[in-house]
């Protein structure tokens, strides 16, 4: 095959890529301040934050935050503010920055397929734990969970626990901590806590930032409890004796 020949057979599978090129490129979504919709399953996760960003388990703080776990992997195009940022293409998961009252707002979807509309910025610092985040978080569309039957998700959860023994001893930190009977926001009275600084033996950890807990209760008795895991700063040890 002659040069001539060569580069027209180049030009025609370049002319024949580029339309698909461009609907990939549109099919992307665009870093701020230009607005994405994005659609997944809204989920509640933990990550190891100060000092160390390494390990909850060995002392590192626990951030526990909202995630949109994506039904398809995410693309992003670059912009002149994000140029450099790459992101791999198996990228899934969307760290959620919000205000206490998106929390409230949102809480009722935990663990339901939603969208959400917002606008995207890539990860700067150590407590930005995806490549990709949103932020100005709106709902756009989503179904509320059905009511949880506590009592029957605590018999269920076991089967789903990274549980520890011996015990790992941790200690209430950020205020008083809501005792839960079961790992979901909604199973607590909110009449009983643990006051910060109380010592803890945690047994088990569970699935989106909760921690199955005992503390010495009236006259010494040891009592079983889930705690919110970020309010719960862990350490390897075994139990006191």
């Amino acid at each position: 095959m002659d040069s001539f020949s060569r580069l027209s057979c180049l030009l025609c599978v370049g002319l024949c890529l580029a339309p698909f090129t461009a609907v990939r490129a549109a099919d992307c979504n665009q870093y701020e301040p230009a607005d994405a919709n994005l659609s997944g399953t809204l989920t509640r996760q933990v990550f190891p934050g100060p000092p160390g960003f390494e390990d909850v388990v060995t002392g590192d703080e626990p951030q526990v935050g909202f995630y949109l776990s994506l039904s398809e992997p995410l693309c992003m195009q670059g912009n002149e503010n994000e140029a450099e940022i790459h992101v791999e293409d198996n990228e899934t998961l969307v760290q959620l920055v919000l205000q206490p009252t998106d929390y409230d707002n949102l809480r009722p979807y935990l663990d339901q397929p939603v969208v959400l509309k917002g606008t995207l910025f890539g990860a700067v610092t150590g407590f930005h734990h995806t490549q990709v985040l949103m932020q100005q978080v709106q709902l756009v569309s989503g179904m509320a969970g059905a009511p949880v039957d506590c009592e029957l998700l605590n018999q269920k959860v076991g089967m789903h626990e990274e549980t520890y023994n011996p015990s790992l001893q941790g200690k209430i930190i950020a205020g008083n901590a809501w005792i839960y009977q079961a790992p979901n926001p909604t199973c607590t009275s909110k009449r009983e806590f643990l006051a910060q600084g109380t010592s803890v033996s945690v047994t088990s950890i569970a699935n989106g930032g909760w921690v199955r807990a005992e503390y010495a209760g009236d006259g010494g008795r040891p009592q079983s409890v889930w705690l919110d895991q970020a309010q719960v700063v862990l350490g390897l040890g075994g139990t006191d004796e």
